[in-house]
């Protein structure tokens, strides 16, 4: 499957490396693809660069690990009609660093999931990997079990197609219904940040318990 990645960061780079690991074609679309050469070369004929909307063209399935507060004009910039059809995984969170630490900037009638969804509203947009760090995105291996990664989207297939993804990539999977549940996905995203800076330490991962 050929795999377009929006972003260049943490993110982005542990994403593609497990993409690649599983057979897949990946892209990772930045402003500045000179940048990623060293990058594409040490990764072999099956990992590419190129600019935004190339990398959109390229995905089968799309995801957004761009920064939060510049999602949106990624987006505007490579053209709504270019994501349409498209299974778009959405990783990213709408934080900022406020007067009393990390804090989100939408938040409570409202997410950055939805608002990404609103622009791109012929595209399939599925929330998830947005609450664990990029460390852990992959291959997540934790005492107690492989955690779970919660997920929220309108459309049941795109969803049946990113629970695939994250069961190969080591992941339990729950969820949450639609896009608006992103709402408290990203939130669950603060939470996690807020125990790491509590705990000087990002070894940690969410687990739905049933009894």
């Amino acid at each position: 499957m050929k795999i377009g990645i929006l972003g260049s960061g943490e993110v982005a780079i542990s994403l593609a490396a497990g993409f690649l690991a599983r057979g897949h074609e990946v892209m990772l679309g930045t402003r500045h693809a000179s940048k990623l050469e060293k990058w594409k070369n040490e990764r072999g004929e099956r990992a590419h660069t190129g600019s935004f909307a190339q990398c959109v063209a390229f995905g089968e399935i799309v995801v957004l690990a761009t920064l939060g507060s510049a999602t949106l004009d990624v987006i505007a910039h490579v053209g709504a009609h270019e994501f349409a059809a498209k299974t778009v995984i959405d990783a990213t969170n709408p934080l900022r660093t406020g007067d009393g630490g990390p804090e989100l900037y939408v938040g409570w009638n409202d997410s950055l999931g939805e608002q990404v969804q609103a622009a791109i509203p012929h595209a399939k947009v599925v929330k998830a990997f947005n609450t664990v760090g990029h460390a852990h995105m992959v291959d997540p291996a934790f005492p107690g079990g492989p955690p779970d990664m919660f997920i929220c989207g309108n459309d049941e297939t795109a969803k049946h197609a990113v629970t695939g993804i994250l069961h190969d990539f080591g992941w339990g999977t729950i969820d949450l219904g639609g896009i608006e549940r992103s709402r408290y996905l990203e939130p669950m995203c603060l939470v996690w940040v807020l125990y790491g800076m509590r705990g000087n330490g990002w070894n940690h991962a969410f687990k739905m318990l049933r009894a």
